[in-house]
């Protein structure tokens, strides 16, 4: 029977564009324990040390499974963090989504992230180092 709808590329379909000007931006709950971070190193196996805005502590981070192998995360990254309960000792944590730059500079011009936050830690290091010499 033939195919009265249309050529060989009929069966493709249509290609639909949908375009988001604004995504939700995720921000963190606190009846969740979650919190925001930056990563700091990255140790092998999904998991990486990151520097938390609630008083400076660094946490070990486990990158989560719906994230692992899909979403690359890079040193100096802005992620959320959701805090491991029921633990004796607060040093590890899961890493549950991690935010571009333009999203961190949206939380920033927000106030949800400290007001001496970088966005970029090469740049910090940088100034660290001239003032040592």
């Amino acid at each position: 029977m033939p195919n009265n709808k249309g050529g060989k590329n009929f069966k493709k379909g249509k290609k639909t564009r949908v375009y988001e000007d604004k995504k939700q931006l995720i921000k963190k709950d606190v009846k969740e324990s979650q919190e925001y971070a930056q990563v700091i190193n990255a140790k092998g196996n999904g998991r990486f040390e990151v520097l938390c805005f609630d008083g400076g502590k660094i946490r070990m981070g486990t990158i989560c499974g719906t994230m692992r192998k899909r979403v690359w995360i890079n040193r100096s990254d802005v992620v959320l963090l959701s805090l491991w309960e029921g633990m004796t000792d607060d040093t590890k944590c899961s890493i549950i989504h991690k935010y571009s730059e333009d999203e961190a500079r949206r939380l920033q011009k927000e106030g949800e992230l400290p007001p001496n936050f970088k966005l970029n830690l090469d740049d910090f290091e940088i100034a660290e180092d001239e003032d040592e010499s």
